[in-house]
Order: C-alpha cells, then sequence, then structure tokens
C-alpha cells in the first residue's frame, strides 16, 4: 500500500502451530487468560522455622509458642541459633528460645563438638525433672554451667526476685568433664526483721570441689531495691567432711557495715571483721583484719564521731611481710565552714562560704576552688553538705576530673557521665567517691605523659593492674561459690557486664576510690558486703590502683620540688 508515495508495509501474521496435526483454534471461540504459577522457593530458616512452629511436647501441645518461632527466625538469621540445638533439646527439657540460644552461644565460645553430649550427660545426673532453664556461667563462661529447675510461682514475686538469683533448683556443671560441681537450693518467705515481716530469700549451696557449704539469708529493702544480707554461713570442710573453719557475716551495730567471725574445728574464734558504735559518745569504730587465699593481710581501720570528724587508716602486706599499700588520713571538723584533712603528711585547709568552696595544699602551696553556681546545679544543698565531708586531695581530684555537678535527693539516682564528665550525686560520701573514682579513670594520661592509653581509662588499661586483677578473680573463682561470686559480681563478671570485657575491673578502680577513703554507710547497705568481700579478697589490685592513682601526686611533688 502507497499513501502519499509513502510505501507502508502491512505485516502478515502466522499462527504459530506446534502441533501440525492440531486444528486451529476456532475464531469464534472466546479468548481464555491463561496464567502461569510458579511456587517460590522456601529458605533454609523458614525451613527451619516451619519444623520448629510444628514442633509437640508431651501432652501434644505446640512446643514453642509464636513469639519464640519469630525469635527462632531472627536468631538463625544471625548464626545464633540453629534447628539441631532445637532438636537436641525439645524433648529431654523445658528450655525457651533463649536457653536455646544461651547452649548454642556456650558451644560456639567453647568449640567443642561433644558439648551437647555433655550437656545431655548433666541432665541425665539431675533428679527426675527436666530443666527448664541454662545459663552459661558469667564469672567462668568457657568452664562452667548450669541446669535449673525453678518453682512455678515465680510470677507472684513481681520484680523483687533478681534474675540472677532465680527460685528453685540449680545443678553446675564442669564443661569439660560434665561432673556436677555445685548444688543450690533457693526458696523465699515472709520473716520478722527489725520487728517487721520483710520479704525474705534463703539459699542452700554445697560447693563439691572445694567441700563447702554456704547457706544465705537476705531480706528485700524498698527503699534500696534490692537484698540486704540478714546472715551467710560459710561453712569449710576437709574431704571427709570434717568442718575445719565456719565463717559468718551478720550486720554489725553500724548499718551498712557487717561483723565477720571465724569458728575453728578446735573451738577457737577469730573475729576479722567488727564494727561497734559507743552509746555514751557516738564514736563508730570499724576494724577489719583480714587475709586473702595467698595470705596476703588487709589491716583497716575507721573512726568517726557525731561531729563529723574521722580518721582511716589502711594497710596491705604481703605474705612475705612487703608492704604493699598504707594509708593514714584524718579529717577534722573546725567549724561549719573550715575543714582540716590529711594524708600521709600531706595536709589540706578546707574553707566554704555562699559562693564557693577553697581547698589549699599545704604541702605543695597549692590551692583550687569550687565555684558553686558554675559547677553545681540541682539541689545545690544535698552538694555543698556532700563536698564539706571530702578529702582534701578528693576535693583537687574533684576539680580535674569533673565539669558539672547535679544535687540528686535520691543517692542510687548517682552516675558518672565519661563522655560529658559530669556527675550526678545523691549526699553520700561512698558513693560521690566511687563516682569520683571512674572520673578520675575517665582522665587520660595527656597532660602528665602527653600520651593516651588504651580505651582511655587511666587505670582500668594499666597492663600492670590488670594482671594483677585476672589473677586474684582467678584464684578466687578457683575457692568461691557462684553464692560468693554474686555478692562481688559487679566486679568479676567476665561475660554480659555492661560495660565490656575490662567493666568489672573498671568498677573495681571505682570501688578503690572509695573503701579506701571511707565506709559503705546505711544509705547503701546493700552495698556493704560486696566491699567487704572486695577488700579481703583483691587486697593485690586495691594495692596496684592506689599506687597508681599516688602517680599524680608525685609529678605534683617533682613539678614543685624540683628533682
Amino acid at each position: 500500500m502507497e499513501i502519499g508515495g509513502i510505501k507502508i508495509g502491512i505485516p502478515t501474521f502466522k499462527a504459530k502451530i506446534d502441533d501440525k496435526n492440531k486444528p486451529l483454534a476456532n475464531l469464534n471461540e472466546p479468548i481464555r487468560d491463561t496464567f502461569t504459577f510458579s511456587k517460590k522457593k522456601q529458605s533454609p530458616i523458614d525451613i527451619a522455622a516451619n519444623e520448629v512452629a510444628s514442633m509437640k511436647d508431651a501432652n501434644g501441645n505446640k512446643r514453642f509458642s509464636e513469639a519464640e518461632v519469630t525469635d527462632f527466625k531472627l536468631a538463625m538469621s544471625v548464626n545464633c541459633i540453629d534447628v539441631d540445638t532445637i532438636k537436641t533439646f525439645k524433648d529431654n527439657t523445658n528450655f525457651n528460645m533463649d536457653d536455646m540460644k544461651s547452649v548454642h552461644a556456650m558451644r560456639r565460645d567453647v568449640k567443642d563438638d561433644k558439648f551437647y553430649d555433655k550437656v545431655n550427660d548433666a541432665i541425665s545426673k539431675m533428679p527426675n525433672q527436666k530443666p527448664d532453664h541454662f545459663e552459661q556461667n558469667k564469672f567462668e563462661p568457657n568452664k562452667e554451667f548450669s541446669l535449673q529447675v525453678s518453682k512455678k510461682d515465680m510470677s507472684k514475686l513481681d520484680n523483687a526476685v533478681n534474675k540472677n538469683h532465680p527460685l528453685g533448683y540449680s545443678y553446675k556443671f564442669d564443661a569439660k568433664t560434665g561432673d556436677i560441681i555445685e548444688k543450690t537450693s533457693r526458696d523465699t518467705s515472709f520473716d520478722d526483721v527489725n520487728g517487721e515481716p520483710e520479704f525474705t530469700m534463703k539459699s542452700k549451696t554445697k560447693d563439691l570441689r572445694n567441700n563447702t557449704v554456704t547457706t544465705k539469708k537476705s531480706y528485700f529493702d524498698r527503699d534500696e531495691n534490692d537484698f540486704v544480707l540478714i546472715e551467710q554461713k560459710v561453712v569449710k570442710n576437709d574431704k571427709n567432711g570434717k568442718m575445719l573453719r565456719e565463717e559468718v557475716t551478720t550486720p554489725s551495730e553500724i548499718k551498712g557495715a557487717f561483723d565477720v567471725k571465724y569458728t575453728f574445728a578446735n573451738g577457737k574464734t577469730k573475729q576479722i571483721a567488727k564494727a561497734t558504735v559507743d552509746k555514751k559518745t557516738g564514736i563508730q569504730t570499724i576494724k577489719k583484719d583480714m587475709k586473702s587465699e595467698n595470705g596476703t593481710r588487709t589491716q583497716f581501720l575507721y573512726e568517726d564521731d557525731p561531729q563529723g570528724n574521722r580518721i582511716v587508716d589502711y594497710k596491705i602486706t604481703n605474705k612475705d611481710g612487703k608492704i604493699l599499700m598504707s594509708n593514714s588520713q584524718s579529717f577534722e571538723v573546725v567549724d561549719k565552714n573550715h575543714f582540716i584533712s590529711s594524708k600521709n603528711g600531706y595536709k589540706y585547709d578546707i574553707t566554704t562560704d555562699d559562693e564557693k568552696l577553697t581547698v589549699k595544699d599545704l604541702h605543695h602551696n597549692t590551692e583550687t576552688s569550687i565555684n558553686f553556681k558554675k559547677k553545681c546545679k540541682g539541689n545545690k544543698d544535698e552538694l555543698i553538705n556532700l563536698l564539706k565531708k571530702v578529702p582534701g586531695e578528693e576535693l583537687f581530684e574533684t576539680v580535674d576530673s569533673i565539669k558539672k555537678m547535679t544535687g540528686k535527693k535520691d543517692v542510687l539516682e548517682s552516675y558518672f557521665n565519661p563522655v560529658t564528665k559530669n556527675i550526678n550525686i545523691g549526699d553520700d560520701l561512698f558513693v560521690f567517691l566511687h563516682e569520683l573514682g571512674h572520673a578520675k579513670d575517665a582522665q587520660t594520661q595527656k597532660g602528665f605523659f602527653n600520651k593516651l592509653v588504651g580505651d582511655g581509662r587511666m587505670y582500668t588499661s594499666n597492663e600492670d593492674i590488670q594482671k594483677t586483677f585476672f589473677k586474684e578473680r582467678e584464684t578466687f573463682n578457683k575457692y568461691h561459690s557462684d553464692e560468693e561470686r554474686n555478692i562481688v559480681d559487679y566486679f568479676i563478671q567476665a561475660k554480659g557486664h555492661y560495660q565490656g570485657e575490662l567493666g568489672g575491673l573498671a568498677e573495681v578502680v571505682a570501688e578503690t576510690n572509695a573503701v579506701t577513703n571511707t565506709f559503705t554507710d546505711g544509705k547503701i547497705s546493700c552495698l556493704g558486703s560486696r566491699a567487704q568481700y572486695l577488700q579481703q579478697h583483691f587486697p593485690e589490685t586495691i594495692a596496684k590502683i592506689r599506687d597508681a592513682m599516688n602517680w599524680k601526686d608525685d609529678i605534683a611533688a617533682i613539678e614543685y620540688y624540683g628533682t
């Protein structure tokens, strides 16, 4: 065809015939749409999740909830679980998905292909009850694990029971051999404590490796939102079960401090910690004379009076008689605005007025001040009252290490922010000195040695301190059950610490700054037993940290006197 000189080709249509013998379609037949369905291939994760979702328990009910199946899919997508783990423990345990992930994680950590066989062997050694909880030991994560049978009325306890102390029965096993190494039973009741019915927790732990039996009773303090020790007994036996020594820890006459008494097989006794109040003068006295597992001796004396005058003498000596640390300090209240502080011969004159606190180092002839308007906010009355109790050398550190302070009514709201270098604090000297310890640790060595160390934490990153701490931690774990370890879990937790691998040591650094200057008073009595354990069982670490903290004073002395 041609239109206006332009040729237009008309296409021709030919039917595609697949079968020459098949007649062409009838043109009068209605057109039909034809769709081809292709079934989407399922991923391995979906297949595994479907398998988990279809699993039944002994009663024919779903073994895992929909939420747990969803959790499984997410965990499997990041290699935190596999279906073989589920198949291995779905029938002989009541593990939920979190427990399944925990046992999978431990197999990965210990790098043992036969680890599941050891867990199953451990399960077979338990009484005729299915374990409903698996726990990789947070203190020895590559060496120990626990299987627990919890009480079924846990929901009635709300938040009163710490998740680290589930009620019921717990059996701890050696991850290498599968042997039972510890048995714990834990229960609760309402008992009379100081004339009031209180929610109490009772536990009994048999440490089969060290032949010790630990019984413990604590009550839940609503104000402190934590358990406070009523009594702890640790009975150490020989391999035949004969008692060698009984250690009894009880609250003292000073709330926040504890008495510790040893009774030996021959009937002799030794008081290694005692706190008393003189009824006539009101003077509080705390005396401690303790030894760690390797024979390192700690001698501690604290004394104060109602006027605020106080003394602290602290000495650490190794088994060969070498003095590792010796601190002798005093704090004298001249009047409500004038104080004199001393430490190992260094004297500080402290004065306050409406605008500021001024502290003078009388040995180095240096001076610094804290302007209340610029440095303090929030409840300033709390802050000023607190600062009037701080030792002179720690006031210098406060100026150097902290930018701003916010006063809080509740001492339990206290914390230090390492980014802003600000601190929230209530009127409690122990807690303040702990948080100041964090602030001192957060300083870098720039300004003294013109370099940064590790992660920027001056003392936590110190390799000599680390080496000493890890050695003492290893020794402590070797000779103490989880019931005692939990007293100082803030310091020795090796897995899952909120501050990471060195988080426990960072807390030891902070606590060292507190325990070498004062004691845990009644506002925070729940912390008293942990401070006691730290002082007795980690003396060499405390001495190393305190020695490192003195470097700053040494440098200041060199700058003042010259070499």
